[in-house]
């Protein structure tokens, strides 16, 4: 996936190392049998994590769900809350 493990200098690097993943995400919205590998995906997410300043943390993890979200492998919070 990404490579290398600095640290960003600021949220613009945050976000085009996030748009880079987001870029990998496949689109499973309807595609039962296509395969995801999460844990890729989570050594990617706790890499650009650890590479971030503490204030951008919160703004990382809204990406992070967000493009999880899109892509159709979580449940949105209204979906979530639809199903209870």
């Amino acid at each position: 996936m990404l490579s290398g493990a600095s640290v960003m200098s600021n949220r613009a690097e945050i976000d085009r190392c996030l748009d880079a993943l987001q870029a990998q995400l496949p689109r499973l919205r309807g595609d039962e049998d296509a395969d995801f590998d999460f844990l890729a995906f989570q050594v990617e997410a706790d890499r650009i994590r650890a590479g971030a300043a503490s204030e951008d943390l919160e703004h990382i993890r809204g990406r992070l769900q967000a493009m999880l979200e899109q892509a159709g492998l979580i449940p949105s919070d209204a979906e979530a809350e639809r199903r209870r």
